[in-house]
């Protein structure tokens, strides 16, 4: 049932697609080989780098800003113990984005630099971030 149910999708889908390629007039498909393929390529791959690096930036972000406001005077005992909950997860957070961000680094063509836990924590600037960003 769900095979067929995904058949008839397929087919609809590929319907639309030479719909579409007729009303805009393409005539060959990209293939691999093609250059427009490879530029295309570069170009998502180029965008899952920054995307990742954007994410890693705005967890780096809200961690300084919790480390700031834990280091407050006037902050009391329990708020103290909520904020390092927060930057227990936060880290856990940090880690996640972290890979995902080495990964589309090592997928660049060239490949980017790859950062390590240590030194993305110890990142207490938004300027450290610009060395990243091309």
């Amino acid at each position: 049932m769900m095979r067929r149910h995904a058949m008839e999708n397929f087919e609809k889908d590929l319907r639309m697609v030479q719909d579409l390629e007729v009303k805009l007039g393409i005539t060959k498909r990209w293939v691999p080989e093609d250059e427009e393929w490879q530029t295309a390529g570069r170009l998502v791959t180029n965008r899952k780098y920054q995307r990742c690096l954007d994410q890693l930036e705005s967890l780096i972000v809200a961690r300084i800003f919790e480390l700031s406001k834990m280091n407050q005077a006037g902050t009391g005992y329990k708020l103290r113990k909520h904020i390092a909950k927060a930057l227990k997860a936060r880290s856990a957070a940090i880690r996640t984005a972290l890979d995902r961000f080495n990964a589309a680094a090592r997928a660049c063509s060239p490949p980017r630099r790859q950062l390590t836990f240590e030194e993305v924590v110890e990142y207490t600037f938004l300027a450290d971030f610009d060395l990243l960003h091309n």
